[in-house]
């Protein structure tokens, strides 16, 4: 199981945003702290926006922030919302199933357990939680001196 890069980037855009707390935050600034792609992040911080987790603002003095609380946001919510699926493997879809198994075999149960375990985690996680260690992260992002100036 692989999590795509958009899941990824709107986890960090979260996480960034949460750490800045009520300060506007903008796309250059998270891909340079992030060191990834300013186009990626703009679909995934417009996306977000529309399904209410950012507040958006346009303009010269634009940005973004947290529409809603850190510990309010769970990591489940926003995979389920970035991920195509968790179709870890062709007999999790019946109608398009080629294996003679299908419905039969150990592993395919084996794989739905594991997925269950995997979601019932990351649905206890918020992004609070995942910001745990503020000071560390701030300081790893270049936030530590934005903040002084």
């Amino acid at each position: 199981m692989r999590i795509t890069a958009y899941s990824n980037y709107a986890l960090r855009t979260l996480m960034y945003s949460a750490l800045k707390g009520d300060e506007l935050s903008r796309v250059r600034d998270i891909a340079e702290a992030y060191n990834i792609s300013k186009a990626h992040l703009v679909k995934c911080v417009h996306q977000l926006g529309q399904w209410g987790y950012l507040d958006n603002y346009r303009g010269r003095n634009g940005g973004f922030k947290l529409a809603k609380a850190p510990a309010d946001i769970t990591v489940g919510e926003i995979l389920r919302k970035t991920e195509d699926g968790f179709d870890l493997v062709e007999c999790f879809v019946p109608a398009t199933s080629t294996c003679p198994l299908t419905g039969l075999c150990e592993l395919s149960l084996t794989f739905k357990r594991a997925l269950a375990a995997f979601l019932d985690v990351v649905d206890d996680v918020t992004v609070e939680d995942l910001i745990v260690g503020r000071k560390d992260l701030m300081q790893a992002l270049n936030l530590m001196k934005q903040e002084a100036e």
